[in-house]
């Protein structure tokens, strides 16, 4: 009988330390705090902590988080967008599309994807067949939560999508600044080193795409 590899000991080892922590500290109250347009809400969760009550705030968002690391057909090239983003108050290197509309807590990965070709279409002029998932990554497991309050946590999924040709003219909201920054994949390492591709998921999804498209590789 094959030993189990350490690295899968570890895993199943982190999966039940996990779970003894279940949900907490109890919940003495729960109350929405502020709503946010086009967003989702902040709440505020009274919690027993050893018998005295503390506050804790948390942001939920309700609209769906989704990158993808598209390549074109024949040429080869990534589709990066710099846009202004009003959190950094300046412009931004990133993947896109991001927000892709809002979202039920339970959303099939066959709608997201949907909504994620829909929104990407819009935003780059460019779509495609070949997809494929690479998982998600938690964006700040401290405050964010998905579309409800009892949510473990708001997801950001990433996609590769390979072989996309132009299908469309681009079609950007009126209060969005965008420009479509296409570049080959050979140069990405220059564009994760440069200390200007900093968006979490988008620098994730990168890696991830790169590993499976082979550009990158575990030592």
């Amino acid at each position: 009988m094959n030993e189990p590899s350490i690295a899968t000991d570890y895993v199943e080892e982190a999966r039940k330390k996990m779970a003894a922590l279940g949900t907490g500290w109890p919940t003495i109250s729960r109350e929405p705090y502020i709503s946010i347009p086009f967003f989702g809400e902040i709440i505020k969760e009274t919690r027993n902590i050893n018998g005295e009550p503390h506050d804790y705030w948390n942001v939920i968002r309700h609209f769906g988080w989704s990158v993808t690391f598209g390549i074109t057909n024949g040429s080869e090239e990534v589709l990066t967008l710099i846009q202004w983003k009003p959190g950094v108050n300046r412009g931004s290197w990133e993947l896109p599309p991001g927000g892709i509309g809002k979202i039920a807590e339970d959303a099939s990965l066959e709608t997201i994807l949907q909504k994620t070709k829909d929104v990407y279409l819009r935003e780059t002029g460019y779509g495609g067949n070949s997809w494929s998932y690479l998982g998600h990554i938690m964006i700040e497991t401290g405050k964010y939560r998905g579309a409800s309050s009892d949510s473990n946590g708001l997801r950001a999924h990433m996609w590769l999508a390979e072989n996309l040709v132009n299908q469309s003219t681009t079609s950007h909201a009126d209060n969005e600044l965008i420009k479509v920054f296409p570049l080959p994949i050979r140069d990405f390492r220059k564009v994760l080193e440069s200390g200007l591709f900093v968006e979490e998921s988008a620098v994730a999804c990168a890696y991830k795409a790169l590993l499976k498209t082979g550009h990158l590789a575990w030592k």
